[in-house]
């Protein structure tokens, strides 16, 4: 917690307002760099609330939401990639509404992932990032990600350009209250 927020594990009951979080901060974030049908058949596809339900108190995934006075204004979630034995994992979404950004809310969901997958033993964090979302970038890479790779995409009918980071992760990054 800190001040109003409050970073707590996703339930099935935020996926209508995760599912409003994302079509707020994708249209933001992507207006220029993405076509407005291919945000609208992503969105459609990857943030209804049943499309999102099992990801909700799956094993190897940490969902979280930032929480205002039980209106959420951003979320997150880590899920494990790979083979198991390789204790890798990836950071697939991490949005916070505009209006919201700048208060530290992405650095709070950040560090309770890392928490979390310090405890389940995971070694390396990854996330990709759209290579002219200079903003994003910037904050990965304050938060210890490095360069890894870039890659193209295909999006709906157009290519993107990923940008791949990796992050180590370690018992610098265990909490002392972690959020479950």
């Amino acid at each position: 917690m800190s001040g109003k927020y409050t970073i707590r594990p996703a339930t099935i009951a935020d996926l209508p307002q995760i599912a409003k979080v994302a079509r707020t901060t994708w249209d933001n974030t992507y207006n220029y760099t993405i076509a407005p049908e291919n945000r609208r058949e992503f969105l459609e596809r990857a943030y209804t609330p049943e499309n999102l339900t099992p990801s909700i108190n799956a094993q190897d995934h940490w969902f979280y939401v930032a929480d205002l006075d039980q209106t959420i204004v951003g979320f997150s979630h880590f899920l494990r990639r790979y083979h198991p034995s390789q204790n890798r994992a990836e950071l697939v979404r991490l949005y916070v509404l505009p209006e919201h950004q700048n208060q530290r809310i992405g650095s709070l969901m950040l560090a309770n992932g890392f928490d979390a997958l310090a405890r389940a033993r995971i070694e390396h964090c990854s996330v990709s990032v759209q290579s002219s979302n200079h903003r994003a970038r910037k904050f990965y890479e304050r938060h210890g990600f490095i360069f890894r790779r870039t890659h193209g995409q295909f999006f709906g009918t157009q290519i993107i350009t990923l940008i791949e980071y990796t992050r180590p992760i370690t018992k610098a990054d265990l909490q002392d209250s972690p959020v479950e």
